[in-house]
């Protein structure tokens, strides 16, 4: 097992060791043209390397400054940026570096991977991410069978990609070992996504509003919003009891909805 230095808790750190999970994550290549490398918390630099090998330009993210230069001995100090993730605007830094399509890789830190993976995806150049969620987080991305497992992340994710597990990560693959199951995730960008992304914010708003009361009927949660009419009518026209709670909707019928409310806000 490698050396790795004191691991920093307000950083949320948990370094990977598995030579497994290491090949799984960095053999995600996209399977279309892409132009760079982005790897957030890329730390003692156990993936970096293996993505280095790609032949693509690759940029690190990385906010714990004990790092520097063992980042820049594989990147350059022109490729690393010491700062906090969640600050970064990705447009502008992909669009500044005429950067079309980037593939994302991270091993989030988990106390951030759910901001962090919502700021990834508004962004249309990152059109490749490949991430370590702890497993409870990850399993709210993918599609379950049983009833009332719609939420706000498998929607946003099935809306703008195409999502896989990629593979299962034990703690014993860490040090130090989390006290939690892992799970890798692949994400590919669709090119026509369910609903076009200038109308992110809308859309968000509007899930955040829905399953943020996921326990409350949906027409209680939406009688400010939309007409009662409007409502029983589609209701009605879909064959949905309205009764129903936002975690029970199909992926559709969420989508019916919320262009509903988008047109009774409007009108």
């Amino acid at each position: 097992m490698a050396t790795f230095p004191q691991a920093d808790k307000k950083f949320g750190q948990h370094f990977l060791h598995s030579p497994h999970v290491i090949k799984a994550i960095t053999q995600d290549v996209p399977s279309f043209e892409f132009d760079a490398i982005i790897e957030v918390g890329p730390g003692p630099a156990v993936l970096t390397p293996h993505l280095k090998a790609h032949a693509k330009p690759l940029y690190l993210f990385e906010m714990d400054k004990r790092f520097r230069e063992t980042l820049e001995a594989v990147v350059g100090a022109d490729h690393l940026t010491l700062t906090d993730a969640l600050e970064v605007n990705w447009e502008n830094f992909l669009s500044e570096r005429n950067i079309r399509s980037a593939w994302l890789v991270s091993n989030l830190p988990y106390n951030v991977s759910v901001p962090l993976t919502i700021s990834f995806m508004q962004c249309p150049r990152i059109t490749k991410m490949t991430l370590m969620y702890q497993k409870e987080v990850a399993e709210k991305f993918l599609p379950r069978e049983q009833k009332n497992s719609m939420s706000s992340l498998f929607a946003l994710a099935s809306i703008f990609f195409k999502t896989k597990r990629l593979v299962d990560v034990p703690p014993g693959a860490f040090q130090p070992p989390p006290k939690v199951m892992s799970q890798v995730l692949s994400f590919e960008r669709k090119v026509e996504p369910l609903v076009e992304l200038k109308d992110w914010n809308a859309l968000e708003e509007f899930l955040r509003l829905v399953f943020q009361n996921r326990r409350k009927q949906l027409q209680g949660i939406l009688k400010e919003r939309i007409e009662k009419n409007l409502l029983d009518e589609f209701w009605r026209d879909n064959q949905i009891p309205s009764t129903i709670r936002a975690e029970a909707l199909t992926l559709t019928d969420l989508l019916k909805l919320w262009q509903l409310d988008r047109k009774s806000r409007i009108d």
